[in-house]
């Protein structure tokens, strides 16, 4: 008797843990993203070259996430993530070159250009009977919050780089018996702004909560228009580098 009760429970139990997902979800993560900028801006201008343009190196960025996942149908799951990325360099202007409609004679320049956005992404997971497999759906807004100002010895220009992009937004993720699992990220508007996560972790064996740790590789390609945006300069400029972090959720 007392082996068919604890048989009963274990089939209970089962179906609780392989459908976590139908729980109140809420999590964080908290990475640092290497961003290895390279491209142009306004008028053709380097941002990677130290030898004629503004020499941007590879920061240290952070990212922040929080999300929560509920099983209430037709309104979607919540996720905000801040991304820090702040760059800046020495360079060089070998010629006169002109930003923001200003004239830069050649020389020395000091350049900061702070990338910085946080997404605001609502998305729906789709219902699929497959154990391990999470696909979710939706839109983010993206909202910039930087700025770009460039120094020589006789001037300084400072723009805003402050606007909020619409984007698709897709995610999946492969799981294991073992905690291993894979995942994929994509935020996509367009011709302005594709971005693109690829990332492996690892589900800690804890009971209390989901705690994780994992690594990747972020790439975002990001292309603006003065004309047809509300930004005072032209900015085509690729960051990529690989991230890593650590993770946690609880479902109640």
């Amino acid at each position: 008797m007392k082996k068919i009760a604890l048989a009963l429970c274990i089939s209970a139990i089962t179906p609780l843990a392989a459908h976590a997902d139908l729980l109140f979800t809420v999590g964080a993560k908290a990475s640092i993203w290497n961003a290895d900028p390279s491209g142009q801006v306004d008028d053709g201008i380097s941002v990677d070259d130290d030898e004629n343009g503004f020499g941007l190196d590879a920061e240290n960025g952070t990212q922040l996430t929080v999300f929560v996942e509920h099983p209430v149908p037709f309104i979607p799951n919540l996720r905000i993530r801040n991304t820090s990325l702040d760059l800046s360099g020495k360079g060089r202007f070998i010629s006169p070159v002109v930003f923001n409609d200003e004239t830069f004679v050649a020389g020395p320049v000091n350049t900061e250009i702070d990338l910085s956005h946080t997404d605001y992404t609502a998305y729906w997971g789709l219902p699929l009977p497959l154990p391990y497999i999470d696909i979710n759906l939706g839109a983010t807004a993206r909202a910039f919050d930087g700025s770009a100002v460039i120094e020589t010895a006789a001037q300084r220009e400072d723009v805003d780089l402050n606007f909020v992009l619409p984007m698709a937004f897709a995610e999946a993720k492969v799981g294991s018996p073992f905690g291993v699992y894979g995942q994929l990220e994509v935020n996509y508007a367009g011709d302005v702004t594709t971005d693109i996560s690829y990332a492996v972790g690892y589900d800690l064996p804890i009971a209390i909560a989901d705690l994780g740790v994992e690594v990747g590789y972020r790439s975002m390609s990001m292309k603006t228009d003065k004309d047809q945006t509300d930004v005072d300069v032209d900015v085509d400029v690729d960051v990529s580098g690989i991230f890593y972090g650590v993770s946690a959720s609880i479902g109640f």
